[in-house]
């Protein structure tokens, strides 16, 4: 865990996403958590030594900033697409994953539920919590249910995966011209801290060349369509416009991914 500012604290060490903590003096507000039931126990307890638990934010409905909530008390929030979706996931499925990721995990399973939001979120909402704003918004793109967490008494956002600061960005449900809007509203923030979803701590310049990772991919798939190709085709051809690594321990292997990519785009340009 690192400590950003004076009330914000980052863990990039846990699978999968990154973590985030705001201390206020009325309680903790946590961004995310871990997939693995033993990091979640841990992250929880980290959290309970800084105060009460007040609120739970899961960023997306992807399952590595969702499937740990279950172990963490407080107000849970999350978008309203991250809800339904998440209405829709059987706990089977989670178990399922956490016999692959975390063995040991499985004691704490026994009566496991996927957690639902206590409050879901349209476009905006306003937390004030001692002395702390915490500003939640609609941040699509990478996922149709993501939300960024502003602090602007901190200086920090928390941008969910509309931002992977130098790892393999993950366009398997993108849609990038939503993409790119998020990022100019995350440029109009006053921060000085930005955490990415995936990828070390950064700051607002790094917008600039995850918009231009976006671009890429866009123009890729869109100039082998008009060429005919097919998605297999396209796959097989089309060089990653992606100079990064992808995430240690993530799902599919780097191939698998650039399949899935291109597989997506097709059909997301396709209508």
């Amino acid at each position: 865990m690192i400590q950003v500012t004076k009330n914000v604290y980052v863990e990039n060490g846990m699978m999968a996403c990154n973590l985030g903590m705001l201390v206020t003096r009325e309680g903790v507000v946590l961004i995310d958590t871990p997939m693995q039931p033993t990091n979640a126990v841990k992250w929880r307890r980290e959290a309970e030594k800084k105060g009460e638990i007040k609120y739970l934010i899961n960023t997306e409905e992807h399952p590595d900033h969702w499937q740990g909530s279950y172990f963490f008390p407080g107000v849970l929030i999350t978008s309203q697409n991250t809800r339904a979706r998440l209405e829709k996931t059987p706990a089977a499925e989670v178990m399922e994953t956490v016999k692959h990721i975390d063995p040991p995990g499985l004691p704490l399973m026994k009566d496991y539920k996927v957690r639902l939001a206590d409050i879901a979120v349209e476009e905006s909402l306003t937390i004030y919590l001692g002395n702390h704003t915490v500003k939640l918004f609609r941040l699509p793109g990478h996922s149709a249910g993501g939300m960024g967490v502003y602090l602007p008494e901190e200086k920090v956002v928390f941008t969910s995966d509309v931002v992977f600061h130098k790892k393999k960005t993950w366009l398997q449900e993108a849609d990038p011209g939503a993409w790119l809007e998020s990022l100019k509203k995350l440029n109009e923030l006053h921060i000085n801290v930005v955490v990415p979803g995936h990828g070390d701590v950064c700051q607002k310049d790094y917008f600039k060349e995850q918009g231009d990772i976006v671009k890429k991919w866009a123009d890729a798939v869109q100039k082998t369509m008009k060429q005919g190709l097919t998605a297999d085709q396209a796959a097989a051809k089309i060089v990653s416009p992606d100079p990064y690594p992808k995430q240690e321990g993530t799902p599919m292997t780097e191939t698998e991914l650039h399949k899935t990519i291109v597989s997506h785009l097709y059909r997301y340009y396709s209508g």
